[in-house]
């Protein structure tokens, strides 16, 4: 009896011992003993017991946990090289994956220079076939004006701008200028009233450096409707200047309707 209570009592003094044992080897002092440090510890106490008594019991446990730590490394060297492995392969698929975007890429940059080369041999033949364009004939715009009134409304200036830029860069170019009226009041007075518009905008052109050789000017009065029925809509759309870019090697307006 007093055998078997030391015999037990030495089974837990050697676990106790090889649990120990093993946490002074890791950081984590909260982590239990492996199972192969238990089975090393049972192993060697049995063993130890059966030969050299109780001290061979203690001897036995303490070599047994040795081993058992041991096999316990070899299983985490064996998982770090299988990890290892895993790594090493991934890297070779990605370098694969490289060496073919190095490929691609180098074959892109030689499709792109042979594009270079072809566009600039095409590109002047090209250029040299077209016709050299002199003026931006039939280029209109069309302005509108309040009832009765003859300034040019400022929302229009950006255009008339833009026309007498061409018109002073294209040397072939003239303007041409045709004032309108609604068909409110007397037909002599909106004759004079679509005259004044159109003398408006040659100011206008001419302040913007555009002599008045280059351009010509004409009056319809009321008599060119847009619409054969009057209404407050129609009589806005014809109280108009319309106002033509033209080449001057055609034919240009050369009298007013007023004999002006």
């Amino acid at each position: 009896m007093v055998m078997v209570e030391k015999f037990s009592f030495l089974v837990i003094l050697c676990i106790a011992a090889s649990a120990a044992a093993a946490d002074t080897s890791n950081e984590n002092y909260d982590d239990p003993p492996s199972k192969e440090e238990i089975t090393g510890v049972i192993s060697g106490a049995i063993i130890g017991a059966s030969v050299g008594g109780p001290p061979g019991f203690v001897i036995g446990a303490s070599v047994g946990a040795l081993l058992g730590e041991g096999f316990n490394t070899k299983g985490e060297i064996k998982d770090l090289k299988a990890s290892l492995f895993e790594t090493q392969l991934q890297l070779a698929a990605v370098k694969d994956e490289l060496g073919t975007i190095e490929q691609e890429y180098q074959i892109a940059q030689i499709e792109l220079d042979q594009s270079r080369n072809v566009r600039s041999q095409i590109l002047p033949a090209f250029l040299s076939t077209q016709p050299v364009i002199t003026c931006c004939d039939n280029t209109v715009v069309s302005i509108h004006f309040r009832t009765g009134s003859s300034d040019i409304e400022s929302h229009y200036e950006e255009q008339l701008k833009g026309m007498a830029n061409i018109a002073s860069q294209m040397t072939s170019a003239k303007v041409e200028i045709t004032g309108y009226a609604d068909r409110n009041g007397d037909a002599a007075h909106n004759l004079a009233l679509s005259r004044q518009r159109s003398e408006s905008v040659k100011s206008f052109f001419n302040e913007k450096g555009i002599d008045n050789a280059l351009i010509t000017t004409v009056a319809y009065g009321e008599t060119r409707p847009l619409q054969q029925t009057q209404s407050l809509e129609s009589d806005f759309f014809d109280r108009r200047v319309i106002v033509r870019l033209r080449d001057n090697r055609e034919s240009m307006l050369s009298q007013l309707p007023d004999n002006q």
